[in-house]
């Protein structure tokens, strides 16, 4: 069966002086580049994106279209916004969707409310918790947190509920039952999705001749990136064979003299920041409390270096070198030639190497929905589909709505769309809108692969 998805973003990473947003550095925007790569080509992608960021970013071999909408440069101000103006003009009746991937699960119930209200449709919508709203993160930014029961919401109100690991479900679970918030579960509900490393480039660059240490991280709470400093400062003093290179290129977050010959602050390319992995004596990962994934971690495992970091069970299962004493395990690796990461002795490569089976849950969950079902009039759209396949290459759903229905409107044709495809009708995804082709129709490729579209 081929569908139609639409993919709500949770843009992080914003130049916070130009405002551009930074894709190749944003976690949710990577994985939702491996997600769509792992998904089938005959499913066509709607992605609500903010400005810059077009279909290219993503992928060149599936059906994509970028729709620019209106996300907040800040993080939290994005987890309550939500524009129906926009969605609306981007997907009239004349498109179908039939999954949501969101990516900010406080907005689930104005995305449920609008299909149900506007278009009278249930979409499957898959909830990505990327962040719990509890007491252990609310030590770095409580005054930006108490709003759980948003999230609890958009976890009642979604088909399906994907975290990180146990431990994040537990975090998220905990924090709604101390609220004292109802978790309406359900059968084949949570589920776990593993964003794994990207593969970035690996063109030659330019790069200082001493043993570099990576700091591969926001420069927030966190990150705990002050200590960081504090201890290369200390290191620096008895040796002067290291930088450290810090990416985030937000260089006003912190107030420190970057002329020192020691510190490197710069932001790498795409294309070139797989040498500077691969190149790095070692990294490091700083987090001592809240933390339920680190992409930054898996990209320097990913090329070969090993990262030092705190002792914590997470920590230990993605493969990191774990210390209790930062500073003696710096000095420890500067002291030695670059060694394997501890990773490659187990770790991630063997926890967290499969992501969540998306197809296989989607397919069998439609299934259920169509069950046993023969939804009024689809007898008569299967006879018009036939009939209008002799006379041109495919029917537009705008024509069978204002044929049988007279208006867009009515709950039964998700159903019969559904049905349709599970009867091996095909919907021509490289048409904007709707269309149905007979069964066994081959689709030709599009000649431009990729739409994009920003408004």
């Amino acid at each position: 069966m081929n569908f139609r998805v639409l993919v709500y973003m949770n843009p992080l990473v914003f130049n916070k002086i130009s405002k551009k947003f930074i894709p190749e550095k944003d976690s949710g925007f990577l994985y939702t580049k491996q997600l769509i790569a792992s998904l089938p080509q005959n499913w066509r992608f709607t992605i609500l994106v903010p400005k810059g960021v077009t279909a290219e970013f993503f992928d060149n071999t599936h059906n994509i279209e970028c729709v620019r909408y209106d996300y907040a440069t800040s993080i939290h101000q994005n987890r309550y916004h939500f524009n129906r103006n926009i969605i609306s003009k981007a997907l009239p009746f004349t498109k179908d969707i039939d999954i949501v991937i969101n990516n900010q699960p406080e907005v689930t119930a104005n995305l449920r409310v609008f299909f149900k209200v506007q278009r009278r449709e249930y979409p499957l919508i898959i909830n990505l918790f990327h962040w719990i709203d509890c007491k252990e993160s609310s030590n770095f930014a409580n005054g930006l947190s108490g709003f759980i029961f948003r999230q609890v919401e958009g976890y009642n109100e979604a088909d399906l509920n994907l975290f990180h690991n146990n431990y994040a479900l537990k975090l998220f679970t905990q924090s709604a039952n101390e609220n004292n918030l109802p978790l309406h579960n359900g059968t084949g509900k949570d589920g776990f999705f593993h964003p794994q490393p990207t593969e970035f480039g690996t063109k030659r660059m330019k790069i200082p001749d001493k043993k570099i240490i990576l700091f591969n991280h926001r420069l927030n709470n966190s990150t705990n990136w002050q200590e960081v400093i504090k201890i290369c400062e200390k290191i620096w003093d008895d040796r002067k064979d290291f930088v450290l290179w810090i990416t985030d290129e937000n260089r006003d977050e912190y107030n420190y003299e970057l002329s020192e010959d020691w510190i490197l602050a710069k932001n790498v390319p795409f294309e070139n920041y797989g040498y500077l992995l691969q190149k790095s004596h070692f990294s490091i990962c700083n987090v001592k409390g809240y933390c339920t994934w680190n992409m930054s971690m898996l990209d320097s495992l990913h090329y070969d270096t090993p990262v030092i970091t705190q002792n914590t069970t997470l920590m230990q299962q993605l493969g990191g070198d774990v210390t209790d004493n930062l500073e003696l395990t710096i000095r420890k690796f500067l002291d030695q030639s670059k060694q394997l990461p501890t990773s490659k002795k187990g770790g991630w490569y063997d926890i967290y190497k499969k992501d969540f089976d998306y197809v296989t849950w989607v397919n069998k969950t439609i299934l259920a929905r169509i069950k046993g079902k023969n939804p009024k009039k689809y007898d008569q759209v299967c006879e018009w589909i036939e009939k209008e396949f002799n006379v041109k290459l495919g029917t537009y759903k705008r024509d069978i709505v204002n044929l049988f229905w007279q208006f867009h409107a009515n709950s039964n044709f998700q159903k019969i769309r559904w049905k349709l495809l599970s009867d091996g009708y095909v919907d021509n995804i490289n048409k904007s809108d709707t269309s149905y082709n007979i069964p066994n129709t081959k689709l030709e490729k599009p000649t431009i692969p990729i739409q994009t579209k920003l408004n």
